[in-house]
């Protein structure tokens, strides 16, 4: 760690002593300090290199791409399918409009006759 950080290991010893860093035992019971507790208190060490999340340039994103197409084609597929869903249930709802209701006509103001069958077959007949 001393290497790492440019720092001589006497500073070192001596940050453990007074408590800055703490140092655990290995299993031959060397005092040993993590690199996290480092960097928590003297940072990342200089000339170290940190990965960057973009991928390089020189990686092709052809690969991921040829991966999604099948995802591509089910989620047009599924698309298509919920659209016809939405068709079919427009359909069914659909009701008819209803005509308005005929205005009754009035009846005579005089006593009708009853009806007989005679009378029902000849309106028939017209």
């Amino acid at each position: 760690m001393a290497n790492l950080y440019g720092l001589h290991r006497s500073t070192l010893h001596e940050a453990v002593a007074k408590g800055r860093v703490t140092a655990d035992l290995d299993g031959k019971g060397q005092k040993v300090i993590d690199l996290s507790e480092m960097i928590r208190v003297y940072g990342e060490p200089s000339g170290s290199t940190r990965h960057s999340p973009t991928p390089s340039p020189d990686i092709s994103p052809t690969p991921l791409l040829d991966a999604l197409h099948p995802l591509l084609e089910e989620l047009r597929l599924l698309r298509e399918e919920v659209r016809e869903l939405r068709e079919t249930m427009r359909l069914l709802e659909h009701k008819p409009e209803v005509a308005p209701a005929q205005p009754k006509t009035a009846a005579p103001s005089g006593p009708q006759e009853p009806a007989t069958w005679a009378s029902l077959f000849s309106a028939l007949d017209e």
